[in-house]
Protein backbone atom coordinates (compact mmCIF):
# COMPACT_ATOMS: atom_id res chain seq x y z
CA UNK A 1 0.00 0.00 0.00
CA UNK A 2 2.42 2.54 1.06
CA UNK A 3 4.77 1.42 -2.01
CA UNK A 4 1.94 2.83 -4.53
CA UNK A 5 1.30 5.97 -2.60
CA UNK A 6 5.34 6.68 -1.95
CA UNK A 7 5.59 8.99 -4.92
CA UNK A 8 9.67 9.61 -4.24
CA UNK A 9 10.63 6.27 -3.23
CA UNK A 10 11.76 7.26 0.07
CA UNK A 11 9.98 4.15 1.67
CA UNK A 12 8.14 6.91 3.75
CA UNK A 13 4.70 8.47 3.09
CA UNK A 14 4.81 12.53 3.19
CA UNK A 15 2.79 14.74 3.95
CA UNK A 16 2.20 15.71 -0.06
CA UNK A 17 1.58 11.83 -0.65
CA UNK A 18 -1.19 11.23 1.87
CA UNK A 19 -3.00 14.34 1.09
CA UNK A 20 -2.85 13.03 -2.56
CA UNK A 21 -4.23 9.77 -1.11
CA UNK A 22 -6.91 11.64 1.20
CA UNK A 23 -8.46 13.79 -2.18
CA UNK A 24 -8.44 10.36 -3.79
CA UNK A 25 -10.53 8.79 -1.35
CA UNK A 26 -12.79 11.66 -0.85
CA UNK A 27 -13.62 11.96 -4.62
CA UNK A 28 -14.63 8.23 -4.52
CA UNK A 29 -16.75 8.56 -1.53
CA UNK A 30 -18.55 11.60 -3.03
CA UNK A 31 -19.26 9.59 -5.83
CA UNK A 32 -20.94 7.41 -3.64
CA UNK A 33 -23.17 10.21 -2.37
CA UNK A 34 -21.37 11.03 0.98
CA UNK A 35 -21.34 14.12 1.60
CA UNK A 36 -18.40 16.67 2.71
CA UNK A 37 -19.09 16.89 6.12
CA UNK A 38 -19.09 13.33 6.36
CA UNK A 39 -15.86 12.55 4.99
CA UNK A 40 -14.73 15.58 7.72
CA UNK A 41 -16.52 13.24 10.27
CA UNK A 42 -15.01 10.33 8.94
CA UNK A 43 -11.05 11.78 8.87
CA UNK A 44 -11.94 13.31 12.45
CA UNK A 45 -13.02 10.05 13.65
CA UNK A 46 -9.81 8.13 12.50
CA UNK A 47 -7.83 10.29 14.52
CA UNK A 48 -9.53 10.63 17.64
CA UNK A 49 -9.11 6.86 18.67
CA UNK A 50 -10.83 6.98 21.64
CA UNK A 51 -13.99 8.45 20.50
CA UNK A 52 -14.00 11.25 23.28
CA UNK A 53 -13.97 13.86 20.83
CA UNK A 54 -10.33 14.92 20.77
CA UNK A 55 -7.25 14.41 18.93
CA UNK A 56 -4.11 13.96 21.43
CA UNK A 57 -0.37 13.90 20.59
CA UNK A 58 -0.27 10.37 21.51
CA UNK A 59 -3.67 9.84 19.18
CA UNK A 60 -1.89 11.84 16.03
CA UNK A 61 1.42 10.03 16.71
CA UNK A 62 -0.31 6.51 16.54
CA UNK A 63 -2.19 7.23 13.15
CA UNK A 64 0.26 9.26 11.46
CA UNK A 65 3.12 5.98 12.31
CA UNK A 66 0.50 3.45 11.06
CA UNK A 67 0.42 5.24 8.29
CA UNK A 68 4.19 5.73 7.69
CA UNK A 69 4.12 9.13 7.84
CA UNK A 70 8.02 9.98 9.22
CA UNK A 71 6.38 13.33 10.60
CA UNK A 72 4.69 11.50 13.08
CA UNK A 73 7.70 9.78 14.41
CA UNK A 74 8.13 11.64 17.54
CA UNK A 75 5.66 13.05 20.25
CA UNK A 76 7.64 16.59 20.38
CA UNK A 77 7.09 16.38 16.64
CA UNK A 78 3.35 15.77 17.36
CA UNK A 79 3.14 18.05 19.40
CA UNK A 80 4.18 20.81 17.63
CA UNK A 81 1.54 19.86 14.70
CA UNK A 82 -1.15 19.86 17.52
CA UNK A 83 -0.16 23.37 18.79
CA UNK A 84 -0.44 24.56 15.92
CA UNK A 85 -4.28 24.23 15.45
CA UNK A 86 -5.11 23.92 18.99
CA UNK A 87 -7.15 27.54 19.30
CA UNK A 88 -7.90 26.92 22.68
CA UNK A 89 -4.65 25.91 24.08
CA UNK A 90 -5.74 22.52 25.76
CA UNK A 91 -3.40 20.43 24.35
CA UNK A 92 -5.92 18.88 21.76
CA UNK A 93 -7.68 18.98 18.76
CA UNK A 94 -12.00 19.37 19.12
CA UNK A 95 -13.67 18.83 15.85
CA UNK A 96 -13.75 22.61 15.43
CA UNK A 97 -10.23 23.21 15.18
CA UNK A 98 -9.44 19.49 12.66
CA UNK A 99 -12.34 21.68 10.49
CA UNK A 100 -10.65 25.00 10.60
CA UNK A 101 -6.97 22.86 10.25
CA UNK A 102 -8.46 20.78 7.15
CA UNK A 103 -9.84 24.02 5.44
CA UNK A 104 -6.25 25.74 5.58
CA UNK A 105 -4.25 22.63 4.34
CA UNK A 106 -3.73 19.67 6.71
CA UNK A 107 -1.34 19.64 9.62
CA UNK A 108 1.57 21.42 8.80
CA UNK A 109 5.02 20.08 9.53
CA UNK A 110 8.09 21.77 10.83
CA UNK A 111 10.22 19.09 11.24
Amino acid sequence: MIHNIDANGDGCVDIDEFESLYSSIVDEHRKDGETEEEDMKDAFNVFDQDGDGFITVEELKSVMGSLGLKQGKTLEGCKKMIMQVDGDGDGRVNYKEFLQMMKGGGFSCSN
